[in-house]
């Protein structure tokens, strides 16, 4: 993604300094909102990627850092939101993530005396 980023031209206005993707650096808060919607929209045409937007991809990288172990404080400092929100929104079971959890488990029950194990309605019965 970063290397299709790199390949846009400056925002209008924006000195060859320019650090940013979608801003000058000069204009208002809202005209940049409005010229990064357009920019993405362009992009999104480009890549030819059907219903895409923004959160779309916010919500793939999320649970792509969740699924290769990274933790849930990592990915919120990266999305800049609460843990809850994203526990709720991108902590959900994923394919990756399920050898951790069956790793977890698995260490809980050799490392404890208990036979059995409640997690909501499920009784996990210790081997």
């Amino acid at each position: 993604m970063k290397l299709a980023l790199d390949t846009l031209p400056l925002p209008r206005e924006a000195d060859s300094s320019c650090r940013y993707y979608f801003w000058n650096g000069k204009t208002s808060e809202r005209a940049m909102k409005a010229l990064w919607k357009r920019t993405l929209a362009a992009v999104f045409k480009k890549s030819k990627v059907e219903n895409a937007h923004a959160h779309r991809f916010r919500h793939t990288l999320a649970t792509r850092l969740l699924g290769a172990g990274y933790t849930l404080e990592v990915v919120v400092d990266i999305l800049g939101n609460t843990p809850d929100v994203v526990r709720k929104h991108y902590g959900k079971w994923c394919h990756e993530r399920q050898p951790k959890i069956e790793e977890a488990m698995l260490h809980h029950f050799a490392t404890t005396n208990a036979a059995s194990v409640k997690f909501g309605h499920v009784t996990l019965k210790n081997p």
